[in-house]
């Protein structure tokens, strides 16, 4: 809705747009009345003003127009223009002509009727001799007038006019037009000036915006560069794919360590994963479809013209916000040193142990040699005399030595050759089964019953090694109960390792017994019918697996010998019939 300023004058009323968008003052003046054509001529003269007044954006220029445009309409050779502050008190200086170039408002805003009739209502002040009103200062003016530029409820600037070149006075029809365009003027300033400042404060606001955005973009790229480096740099491969497990990125370190391939699932079949754990793959694909970590350790493959490696592999999904998995993510680490290392080591353990075992060996063989050599040297010399009931004896108990013998370098051999055997992945609870037919016979004999409680969804594992660890236990168990007895394997899994535990009903193990169970050579077995290798043996076999054994006693009696085995992360969701 279009609202105006009412000017009402004797005779007639002068409507003129509101530059505030509300009913503005109605503003009074005593005169004669208009004629058509001076109305028309007044509208016409307020609406160029507003046209002009529209065009200007910067505040000195509307300031500058403000005066031009009035000093022209009135015909006036001197004027000037101020700005009001908020307390009315804050003059600032604006443009000015002529005999008002030198004007000080400030004294002129202190007189009486300026500040009643200008500043308090709003309204022009229009003197004929400034000079008797105002002070000597003025003497000269050709009639003044003085004009309030009128914003929103209150005067934001001052007008004056003078020295009208026609030697005319003001009317009381001037200072109507006055009126009419100290609003228009007021409410031009006082939008400028509220878009000026807006302008400036968005002005500040951009430049500090694109400081931080340039603060921010510096930083990024000095992260991005950062991390660009640290991928660069550090001595483990990683390697980003998609959902389809194809390559999107990989450093320097993984183009040295990891096949080229554009598929990591064709990288990872060149290597030795499949021989180690048939179920890989399937893993593997459930870091990206079950968002489950994978690793696989000292994985090997071959490398042509160059030195074979061995790897650590861990893959975790790669998230993105609202997208959720977009890929995965595969850490490539070379443990080629380690693992030499370990073999060394594990070489120069072994040769130590080899040692140990040398001077045990040599103890243990000399005994019954020892009495082999007595006992062939009293068949020669009873031989030589013609030989009676005695040289049959002594050739038996020479016998007798030699088995042992025989048993004791058996026990070596199967020691030094416990890093072979089958290689075969078997169901856990055929190794079990076939372990405890094994002992079948002597278990019949000796009236023990073996049982096995397995459960039905366990991985498989290399058969030869676990059967001979599983025989070996339940064998010694049996033998410790010659009055009859009960053996119990049994298997399961708990946080990924593999649990199988041999228990019995016989006597136990003395508690001064267990810290040296798994020497070489010591054994409980009266009559030389063991050798002290068994268990030694048996332990070698599972730790050579990453796993352990450990002996105890029952609370209820008996002992209780426990297989501890690591599996594959998930390894027990991905088995095997």
């Amino acid at each position: 809705m279009l609202y105006f300023y009412n000017i009402e004058v004797p005779g007639g009323c002068i409507r003129i747009p509101s530059q505030e968008g509300r009913v503005g003052k109605s503003q009074q003046a005593a005169g004669q009345g208009l004629s058509p054509e001076q109305q028309a001529k007044c509208f016409r003269l307020l609406a160029d003003l507003a046209q002009h007044l529209s065009a200007q954006d910067d505040p000195r220029s509307l300031q500058e127009e403000i005066l031009a445009q009035s000093l022209q309409f009135f015909d006036c050779a001197s004027g000037a223009m101020f700005l009001l502050r908020d307390d009315g008190k804050d003059v600032s200086q604006g443009p000015a002509v002529g005999r008002a170039e030198g004007l000080h408002i400030g004294a002129l805003l202190e007189v009486a009727p300026v500040r009643q009739t200008v500043l308090a209502a709003a309204k022009p002040l229009v003197l004929e001799a400034p000079g008797l009103t105002l002070g000597p200062e003025f003497d000269g003016w050709k009639g003044m007038a003085v004009v309030p530029l009128a914003g929103r409820g209150r005067v934001v600037g001052v007008l004056v006019l003078g020295d009208r070149r026609d030697g005319r006075v003001f009317s009381d029809l001037d200072a109507a037009m006055m009126a009419a365009m100290g609003n228009m003027a007021g409410a031009s300033l006082e939008t400028n000036v509220a878009f000026a400042e807006f302008r400036q404060e968005m002005s500040h606001r951009m430049t500090e915006g694109m400081a931080e955005l340039s603060r921010a973009s510096a930083e990024l790229a000095r992260i991005k560069q950062l991390d660009d480096s640290l991928f660069v740099s550090v001595p483990v491969g990683i390697i980003l794919f998609d959902r389809e497990f194809r390559v999107t990125f990989r450093n320097s370190a993984a183009e040295r360590l990891w096949p080229a391939d554009r598929s990591v699932l064709a990288a990872a079949r060149r290597t030795d994963l499949e021989r180690r754990d048939p179920g890989w793959e399937a893993a593997l694909r459930d870091v990206v479809n079950m968002q489950r970590p994978w690793r696989a350790e000292q994985v090997a493959f071959e490398r042509r013209g160059r030195e074979p490696v061995r790897v650590n592999l861990s893959s975790s999904p790669l998230l993105s916000g609202e997208r959720g998995v977009v890929g995965g993510v595969l850490v490539v680490e070379d443990v080629t040193a380690s693992h030499r290392m370990e073999e060394r080591l594990a070489v120069s353990e072994r040769l130590a142990g080899v040692g140990r075992l040398a001077s045990m060996v040599a103890h243990e063989i000399n005994n019954p040699l020892d009495g082999i050599i007595r006992l062939v040297n009293l068949a020669r010399r009873v031989g030589a005399e013609g030989g009676d009931a005695r040289l049959e004896t002594y050739l038996a108990q020479a016998d007798k030595g030699l088995n042992r013998l025989g048993t004791v370098v058996r026990e070596l051999l199967e020691f030094s050759r416990s890093a072979s055997g089958a290689v075969v992945p078997m169901p856990i609870r055929d190794i079990l089964a076939e372990a405890a037919e094994g002992v079948a016979p002597k278990a019949r004999e000796a009236g023990v019953t073996v049982s096995v409680d397995c459960a039905s969804d366990l991985p498989s594992l290399k058969s030869g090694i676990l059967y001979h660890v599983v025989l070996n236990l339940v064998k010694n168990a049996v033998e410790a109960m010659p009055d009859g007895g009960e053996v119990r394997v049994g298997a399961s899994v708990r946080d990924d390792t593999l649990v199988i535990e041999v228990a019995d009903t016989g006597p136990g193990i003395p508690e001064e017994n267990l810290p040296r169970l798994f020497e070489p050579f010591f054994t409980r077995k009266q009559g030389g019918q063991g050798t002290g290798l068994g268990l030694v043996i048996s332990k070698d076999l599972v730790e050579k697996q990453g796993g352990s054994l450990t002996a105890a006693n029952r609370p209820e009696g008996g002992a209780r010998f426990t297989i501890s085995i690591p599996l594959a992360p998930g390894a027990s969701g991905r088995l095997r019939p």
